[in-house]
């Protein structure tokens, strides 16, 4: 199942029916990276333009990590973190089954 950033964050962060469990999906955005080495599939959102731009990014665990800012497809399964709708389940995890780069989208934005 593709979905965008926001929904998947969305659905891991407060769906308390779980609908993620056990469902592989595919997460599109480019990559960053931490400090420590861990990466994620980042995505702008945007409500009117870019000048109002927020990122939503989700990490990913497993699967070798692209150079930064590289655009990615990842499919995996969703990992449960933290309690629902608490700090502690942000950023949402996805345990990656495979990585495999993209030319970056036409539209690079992700509408709110």
């Amino acid at each position: 199942m593709q979905l965008t950033l926001a929904e998947f964050s969305s659905r891991a962060i407060y769906d308390s029916g779980r609908s993620l469990s056990g469902r592989t999906v595919r997460l599109t955005g480019f990559v960053t990276r931490d400090d420590d080495g861990t990466w994620y599939v980042t995505r702008l959102l945007v409500a009117c333009c870019a000048a109002d731009a927020t990122t939503s990014k989700v990490e990913i665990r497993g699967g070798q990590a692209p150079p930064v800012d590289a655009w990615v497809t990842v499919t995996g399964t969703w990992r449960p973190k933290g309690r629902l709708g608490t700090d502690a389940a942000w950023p949402p995890v996805l345990d990656a089954g495979s990585v495999r780069r993209i030319a970056e989208p036409a539209d690079p934005y992700e509408k709110r």
